[in-house]
């Protein structure tokens, strides 16, 4: 640009012989010719320009810009930089960041970017007789910020439609898991009629039977036969109630006290050698008979955990009312396990606890899992009472509505082989 400054002929343009130019411009344009950043000058009242090496690639083809008005070379946004150098000539300095122009600078519009200032430029008087402008184009910046940003919407909209994706299938797992537990439960629940109003009535019938037959028979050594026989059906009997105990627990508990039903519960874990002590802050603590049922067989599954689990014999259970919410806490003294923000595996409950947690997730509560090796570990159970402001409402039956379930077996079909359509000899009859 230096060698164009000095071979063109300035007498053509409103500066004049290069020879008669003031001492300020000389010294300015050889300043911006020596310097690497992209400078103008606009000089005189048609402000002429003047451009160094750096500020050439900013044109374009605009081949003829040397020499020529500022505000013709750059017309196409002659709106927009023309209330910006007037403000210069007044004598005020101006900085634009990231400022968007639609140019023409290879023979068609396109959007382009710049970081640029308009400063006074004056002469050794003073007075202001032209401007400066000092410009970096940021078109590179700017469209890898739009794409970029670009790809982080497409990837937003990609993260929301997988996010709602994986939530239906959550959602999905917690109706599965909720009905597999529905279905678990009245299985058990028809189990236990079987077992207590077929098979134990049975017995019940065989030990009546056995009595009148042996007031009948006089052979010495039938009747000794008959006691044998007889303390076989009461052993089976015996077996027979406790396995419909462990089933399900007795009538009278599933709509009372949780607090009497975990004092039963408690006692019955001795019989597989592990010691339970009950605290009960002595609260009222009323539950809907959804959650009554999740507490009880979650608390019965964390004492199995304990003894398969925690090798120790002994464990406690806490029983308290916070504000709307029951909460129930088993701890244990036992090894533990190394948590490191994971998820307990299969080896010391995970599969159970994730169905506990799915379980009390879809009720309005929560399952929280504190263990450390060699230090114990504390499951606290917190779920919603009854009536309470922050109960999820149960949507439950809508799900049964929603989802095609298989019908329930029917237990007193006549093919079981209940008392009443039994084929017994007449004189077995009652």
């Amino acid at each position: 640009m230096r060698r164009l400054i000095r071979q063109k002929d300035w007498s053509e343009t409103s500066l004049g012989s290069k020879n008669h130019w003031p001492a300020t411009l000389s010294s300015t344009v050889d300043l911006i010719t020596e310097n690497s950043f992209p400078i103008a000058i606009c000089w005189g009242p048609e402000l002429t320009t003047i451009y160094n090496d750096a500020y050439r690639p900013l044109l374009g083809n605009k081949t003829e810009a040397l020499g020529q008005p500022f505000l013709e070379i750059w017309s196409e946004a002659q709106n927009i930089i023309s209330p910006q150098i007037n403000q210069a000539l007044k004598g005020q300095s101006s900085y634009f960041k990231d400022a968007e122009f639609t140019l023409i600078r290879y023979g068609k519009p396109e959007k382009a970017w710049f970081d640029y200032t308009y400063s006074p430029l004056r002469d050794a008087r003073g007075k202001i007789r032209g401007v400066i402008n000092m410009v970096i184009e940021v078109t590179d910046k700017i469209r890898a910020q739009q794409k970029l940003q670009e790809m982080n919407e497409t990837l937003e909209n990609r993260i929301e439609q997988r996010t709602a994706v994986l939530e239906d299938y959550k959602n999905e797992l917690r109706i599965l898991s909720y009905q597999l537990n529905q279905t678990k439960e009245q299985e058990r629940h028809h189990l236990a009629i079987l077992l207590h109003n077929h098979v134990g009535q049975l017995l019940d019938l065989g030990l009546i039977q056995l009595d009148q037959l042996k007031k009948e028979v006089s052979q010495v050594d039938i009747p000794e036969k008959i006691a044998n026989l007889k303390e076989i059906i009461l052993t089976a009997n015996k077996y027979t109630r406790e396995f419909v105990n462990e089933l399900k627990p007795p009538p009278i508990f599933e709509k009372e006290n949780i607090g009497e039903l975990l004092l039963w519960l408690a006692r019955r874990m001795e019989k597989y050698g592990l010691k339970i002590t009950l605290e009960d802050d002595g609260k009222p603590k009323p539950l809907t008979e959804e959650v009554h049922k999740i507490l009880y067989h979650s608390t019965r599954e964390l004492f199995f955990n304990v003894i398969k689990h925690a090798e120790v014999s002994e464990a406690r259970l806490t029983l308290r009312r916070q504000d709307s919410q029951i909460q129930l806490i088993v701890e244990d003294m036992g090894k533990g396990f190394s948590m490191k923000g994971k998820k307990p595996t299969t080896h010391n409950g995970g599969f159970g606890l994730f169905n506990m947690q799915e379980r009390l997730d879809l009720l309005g509560g929560r399952l929280e899992i504190k263990s450390e090796l060699g230090t114990g570990t504390k499951a606290v159970l917190s779920a919603p009472l009854k009536n309470s402001t922050k109960t999820t409402p149960s949507i439950m039956p809508e799900i049964l509505q929603q989802k095609t379930a298989s019908p329930p077996r029917n237990y007193d079909q006549s093919t079981i082989n209940d008392p009443s359509q039994l084929s017994l000899p007449l004189n077995w009859g009652l």
